[in-house]
């Protein structure tokens, strides 16, 4: 009886496990990381760290128990645990000047100062030639402060499937 009532009165059951992992639970298993990093290297110790991971991954996905780490990661949001070490012992190597400085790091931009995609990338074209049973067409424009985009995807000249987000 105590348990039905204690889930009305503790407010939203569903959200709690997601409180957990991103408020506690990941500075915890990456606290001391750039002293240990060597040890993540073993797969033992990596895949101990994966283990509570995905079963905190179950829990906010609510996802059946016998899905895959890299899958739990990818539902639930959740950067893998190796990629997060890696991250923090990067850093912590580069604050107290560990780490040789030739990688260039990018300042954040705001978003109206990005580059636009279309000036970054050269396309090279296809042979004519050749036909290819797949196609798929995209189209983006910017009004003010919204971006739409479409995209139409086609298999032999009928269309499979359409997307448009505003």
């Amino acid at each position: 009886m105590q348990n039905r009532t204690s889930k009305t009165t503790l407010g939203s059951w569903a959200k709690f496990p997601q409180n957990g992992i991103r408020g506690g639970d990941s500075p915890l298993m990456t606290y001391g990381s750039p002293v240990w990093e060597g040890a993540i290297t073993k797969h033992k110790y990596l895949q101990k760290l994966q283990s509570a991971l995905r079963r905190i991954n179950i829990k906010i996905a609510k996802a059946y128990r016998r899905i895959s780490f890299e899958a739990s990661c990818v539902i639930a949001g959740v950067s893998p645990i190796g990629l997060v070490i890696d991250g923090k012992v990067q850093v912590c190597k580069r604050n107290h000047g560990m780490e040789s400085s030739d990688i260039v790091c990018d300042a954040p931009l705001p978003v109206h100062e990005w580059l636009h995609p279309a000036g970054q990338v050269t396309i090279t074209e296809t042979n004519e030639a050749t036909t290819y049973p797949i196609e798929i067409y995209t189209d983006g424009s910017k009004e003010a402060s919204t971006v739409r985009v479409g995209v139409a995807i086609y298999h032999n000249k009928q269309l499979i499937k359409y997307v448009a987000i505003s």
